[in-house]
């Protein structure tokens, strides 16, 4: 079907109502009656028919001064569709760019009661491939990502979550061993912009973290980190110009939150 075949099927009161919608913006935050109608080329009763539905509506609404100005239903239509957006695709141009920058294997984490998930994974260029795959999980507490995603939560909430753990694994002497130093690991990152474990997790491995804050809530909904194995890096070089580009990837990655 052309696009001439389906003008017929348009309805031009509806178009007329939404370019009302599109006419507001950061600038131009309220409108008379008088401009909505010069704007759209048409007469004012018309236009004051158009601004009377959507009012009705609920997406416009009429201040003292009879202008109108955006009502909270159209701005929820736009919180809606960008909250719609799946993040862990969106990040994934931030993250690739991230590991040609640190050529470092780079994921995506949330967090599950209390275990940390993958949800996103760029393996590293070159010879080394991260065994990490998408929907791995390990224990939150013994991972600097886990400290990150438990950071976001109260401690109340962290203490119910963990009341029923009876045993701590641990992997290295740094690892909590129970609430109280998990705890003190948690409000470390609350303070912190990136963390790295030092081969305290895993043996072999150094990963850093940095977390993706939500921007209205504080909350810690996903977190982005890098893993390499130690052998080949030089400690100093790697904090010189690895974690600058982590922090400034989270960052990016959070604008993307609502």
């Amino acid at each position: 079907m052309s696009t001439n075949e389906n003008e017929k099927y348009l309805v031009p009161a509806l178009i007329r109502g939404l370019k009302i919608l599109e006419l507001f913006s950061p600038t131009k935050t309220e409108l008379a009656l008088s401009e909505i109608a010069q704007s759209l080329e048409i007469n004012r009763s018309s236009a004051f028919r158009l601004v009377q539905t959507l009012e009705y509506c609920g997406y416009l609404n009429r201040n003292e001064q009879k202008n109108y100005t955006l009502n909270i239903k159209a701005l929820q239509l736009g919180y809606s569709a960008l909250a719609s957006i799946d993040i862990t695709e969106q990040a994934v141009p931030i993250m690739k760019q991230l590991r040609d920058q640190t050529h470092t294997a780079v994921h995506l984490s949330v967090l599950d009661q209390t275990d940390i998930v993958y949800v996103q994974n760029i393996q590293a260029l070159g010879a080394f491939t991260s065994n990490i795959l998408i929907g791995t999980r390990w224990p939150a507490h013994a991972t600097v990502i886990g400290q990150f995603l438990l950071s976001g939560l109260n401690n109340n909430e962290i203490i119910e979550r963990y009341k029923t753990v009876k045993e701590w694994k641990l992997f290295s002497e740094s690892t909590p061993k129970n609430l109280d130093e998990l705890l003190a690991k948690v409000e470390k990152a609350r303070s912190s912009e990136s963390l790295t474990s030092w081969q305290q997790f895993k043996n072999t491995m150094v990963a850093s973290a940095s977390p993706i804050i939500h921007p209205f809530n504080g909350s810690v909904p996903y977190v982005l980190s890098v893993s390499h194995p130690a052998y080949s890096l030089d400690r100093k070089k790697y904090e010189a110009e690895v974690i600058p580009h982590l922090i400034s990837a989270a960052k990016r990655i959070s604008s993307y939150i609502l």
